[in-house]
Formats: C-alpha cells, sequence, structure tokens
C-alpha cells in the first residue's frame, strides 16, 4: 500500500499577523495584501514561475538543442564528430548534470537556496557561451573536447537548477498551490524544447550556414538564465529555510557544513522509506523516457517522411521530427498543471505510469498489422506515452521529493532523487539501442512496458497519498 503520513490537522489556518510565514513566502518582497490581494497573488505567482521556470527553460532548451548541433557539425565535418565523440559530449553533459543535482542540492540546504540559485544561473551562462565559441584545432584539445568541458560545466548548472527550482517553488507556495506552481515550473522544459527546434527551423528558413546556426543556437541558451540574474539577486532566501536553520547556526551566517552533514544524515535515515520511493521511480521513468530515443525516429518518420538531398534538408527533416514529438509531449505537461491538485500526486503518478505501459504494450503487439493506412493508429499510441508521461510521473516525480521531506534535507533529497533519474536515463540508452538491434522493436517496446509497471509497483508500495502542510512536516521530524 502506498505510505500514509500523519493526518494534517490545522492544515489551512491563517497565520497571525506579524508572525514569521510558513509556506507561501514570496521570493521577492512585496507590500501586504490589500485591496487587490488577488491580483497581487497572480503577479507573484507570475513572478515566481519567472524566477524558478526560466532557468528550466534553459535547461531543456540547452539538453535538446545538442542533438541537433551535433547532426550540424557531424555533415559540417563527417570525420569529425563520430558516434564516439558524440558519446563523449554527451557524457560530459550528463556527468555534469549528476555533479550539479547532488552538489547544489547538498548546498542548498546548507548555505540557502537564493545564493545557490544564482550560481547555478552564472554557470549555465557561461557554460552556453563557451560551447558556442569553441574552435576545429588539430591536436588533443580538439573542439570535441573542447565542447566536452564546456558542455560539462553547462551540466553543473543544469543540474543544479532541479532541486533547487523545486524546492523554492514549493517553499513559496501554498499546500493548496504547490503542486501547481511546482508543474508549471516543471513545465518550462516542454517549451525549452519546442523553442529549440522553432530556431532551428527559424534559421534554415532564413538561409543561414550551417557553421553559423550551431553557434547561435548554443549561444541562444544563455539567454533565459541571463535575463533572471538580476531577479535572483534580488530574492528573498524562503522564510522556511530560515526557520529550519533556527538553533543550528553557530555563527552570523551559517552552521559548519560538518554539523549540517551530520544533522542531515540523521534526517535521512528517518526518512528510507520515501528515498526508495522517489529515486526508484525517477530512474525508472527515465529508463523508459530515455530508451524512447532509440526508436523514435523510427516511428516518428511515419508522419515527418524525408526526402532530403541537401545537408540543410537532412537538418530541416530532423528538426521537423523533433517538433513533432514536442508538440504531442506538450498537452500533457499543461494538462498536469490543471489537474495534479484535483487528482493528486499519487494517482498521477500511478495512472501514468499504467497508460504508459499500456501504450508500450499495445505498439509492441499491433506494430507488426497495424501497416500502411494504419499505421497512424500506432503513431498514436506511441505519441500516448509521451501524453502521459508528462500527464504522470514525469511531473510528479519532480514535484513530490520537495513534498515528502522536511526542510533542512529537502534540496538535497530531491537532487539525490534527479541524479538517480540520470542514472536511469544512462541505462535506457545504452540497453535499448544495442536490444533493437539483437532483438528488434518489438522486444524493446515491451521491455518499455514492464518497466513502466515496475514504476507503477514502486508507486504503490513507496509513494504516499497524502500531501502535507510543509511546516506539520518540519514540527513531525
Amino acid at each position: 500500500m502506498s505510505q500514509k503520513l500523519p493526518d494534517e490537522g490545522g492544515v489551512g489556518s491563517v497565520p497571525e499577523r506579524g508572525l514569521a510565514p510558513t509556506e507561501g513566502t514570496p521570493l521577492l518582497e512585496k507590500d501586504d495584501a490589500g485591496p487587490h490581494h488577488k491580483e497581487t497573488s497572480v503577479s507573484e505567482y507570475s513572478r515566481q514561475v519567472v524566477i524558478a521556470g526560466t532557468g528550466f527553460l534553459a535547461d531543456a532548451y540547452d539538453l535538446f538543442v545538442i542533438d541537433l548541433v551535433i547532426s550540424i557539425l557531424h555533415r559540417l565535418h563527417p570525420g569529425g564528430v563520430g558516434s564516439t565523440k558524440k558519446s563523449l559530449i554527451v557524457s560530459a553533459t550528463l556527468i555534469g548534470a549528476v555533479t550539479g543535482q547532488v552538489l547544489f542540492g547538498c548546498l542548498g540546504d546548507w548555505l540557502g537556496r537564493k545564493w545557490t540559485f544564482l550560481v547555478t544561473c552564472v554557470l549555465i551562462v557561461f557554460g552556453a557561451l563557451g560551447s558556442a565559441c569553441v574552435v576545429w584545432t588539430e591536436g588533443p584539445f580538439s573542439l570535441v573536447v573542447q565542447l566536452a568541458i564546456c558542455r560539462f560545466l553547462l551540466g553543473v548548472g543544469v543540474g543544479g537548477e532541479y532541486p533547487l527550482a523545486a524546492t523554492i517553488a514549493a517553499e513559496s507556495s501554498d499546500k493548496a498551490t504547490r503542486g501547481r506552481l511546482i508543474a508549471t515550473v516543471f513545465s518550462m522544459q516542454g517549451w525549452g524544447m519546442l523553442i529549440s527546434c522553432i530556431f532551428t527551423l527559424l534559421f534554415l528558413a532564413c538561409g543561414m550556414q550551417l557553421e553559423i546556426i550551431w553557434r547561435l543556437l548554443l549561444a541562444l541558451g544563455a539567454v533565459p538564465s541571463a535575463a533572471v540574474i538580476y531577479l535572483r539577486a534580488n530574492m528573498e532566501e524562503t522564510e522556511m529555510f530560515k526557520k529550519s536553520q533556527e538553533g543550528h547556526i553557530e555563527d552570523s551566517t551559517h552552521a559548519s557544513f560538518a554539523r549540517h552533514a551530520e544533522r542531515a544524515w540523521k534526517m535521512m535515515k528517518q526518512y528510507w522509506h520515501p528515498m526508495v520511493g522517489t529515486t526508484m521511480t525517477w530512474l525508472l521513468l527515465d529508463v523508459t523516457f530515455y530508451g524512447m530515443g532509440s526508436f523514435k525516429s523510427r516511428i516518428g518518420g511515419f508522419l515527418v517522411q524525408s526526402n532530403a538531398t541537401t545537408p540543410q534538408e537532412e537538418i530541416w527533416h530532423e528538426a521537423m521530427l523533433a517538433t513533432v514529438v514536442v508538440c504531442v509531449a506538450i498537452p500533457g505537461y499543461l494538462l498536469s498543471i490543471c489537474y495534479i491538485e484535483t487528482i493528486g500526486r499519487y494517482r498521477l503518478q500511478f495512472g501514468g505510469f499504467i497508460a504508459m505501459a499500456s501504450s508500450f504494450f499495445f505498439c509492441a503487439f499491433f506494430r507488426p498489422v497495424l501497416t500502411g493506412g494504419l499505421r497512424w493508429i500506432l503513431m498514436l499510441a506511441f505519441g500516448l506515452t509521451f501524453l502521459f508521461s508528462n500527464f504522470g510521473p514525469n511531473t510528479t516525480t519532480f514535484a513530490i521529493p520537495v513534498e515528502v521531506y522536511p526542510t533542512v534535507i529537502r534540496a538535497t533529497c530531491h537532487g539525490i532523487s534527479a541524479a538517480a533519474g540520470k542514472v536511469g536515463a544512462v541505462i535506457g540508452a545504452a540497453a535499448f539501442s544495442p536490444m533493437e538491434e539483437a532483438f528488434g522493436l518489438g522486444t524493446v517496446l515491451v521491455c518499455c512496458g514492464v518497466v513502466a509497471l515496475l514504476g507503477a509497483v514502486f508507486t504503490f508500495f513507496f509513494t504516499s497519498d497524502h500531501v502535507l502542510d510543509l511546516s506539520e512536516l518540519d514540527e513531525a521530524s
């Protein structure tokens, strides 16, 4: 059964005026609520989405655009960027992301959310601009090595955004709207993916040279993060973090790392049960999410036929295919925003895994017979895996880790959970392509279905169906 948490006594009560709030503390200072309280709330909600979500948009853009950039580089220099060197670039980004998720999760709980959130922003800007400035050279310090170094730096910043964006969104909203705000921040992932496709198609349509296009695509990844540096520098530290530090501060700034680590480790041992849930469900989701990359082009090609004869036309076809995939996925993000509060995290995640598994099994068993004019049914079923991933575990695995852990370990545990997801991404990307070559596409689809079912099993046994006020969670710890 799903984990049960204590009853929610006292939730929704209004604190006395003058007392420090526990949840819903704004990211930026504002006047007390007056006659226009509703408008102020809407404005504050939008501001929170911009501060926390814009960096996440940049993350998705930077991670998604690299596939198109590598395709361009391969066509410009066929002998310069082979599969091994492509793996080096992708692996550098992945290692950087895992490093950033764990590192900034820990630093966010030790030093605070504000300044660590600003540092991740700066890392993304420098990583993106550095990637755009690499040059072709002979010798060991080649363009691929330069790009891998810059992408690692970018990956650290991207990884740090995961725990910090989710934690700040959670601690800056109340229980009633927390899920919607976190889902809105996470939905920026879809828009970042779409923007990368649109810019690629736009530059190609303008007749730009491929050498200019790939550099411009990488440089644009710095714009969203650069745009919010000032806002992040002027944001307020969350009230929940400041409250959690009371009684544990050795000087005017913060406790020593050793003392914080000791306190955090004791707390994490008490939360082993939800930790199994948040890490394993994220890992299993990303096995399928990234494993689908090994065959989505083959199925997606049914809708976007390729008659390319030039490098520009080949890149155009790839960008169009990526656009189709993203357009199928975006409604899932929007549905999560609308229904995460009414359906609930547990049911949304459990149902999403079941729906994904059903779609995978349908594609596997009916693929041989859905040919000719019926192949649109196959594409529809395959598209549902993207829809129910985002309208399900892809959103909830991001949201739940900041709602089940107390403030002192919230960012740390979210970072560890996100890093487990990247491990799943490695497993999916590494295992499914060889499996497809050895056993066929049908076997890969069946395996994805089985993995999705395992995600539902871990959700059932290790995911709570209760949503607590974060202040109650801190008091119970």
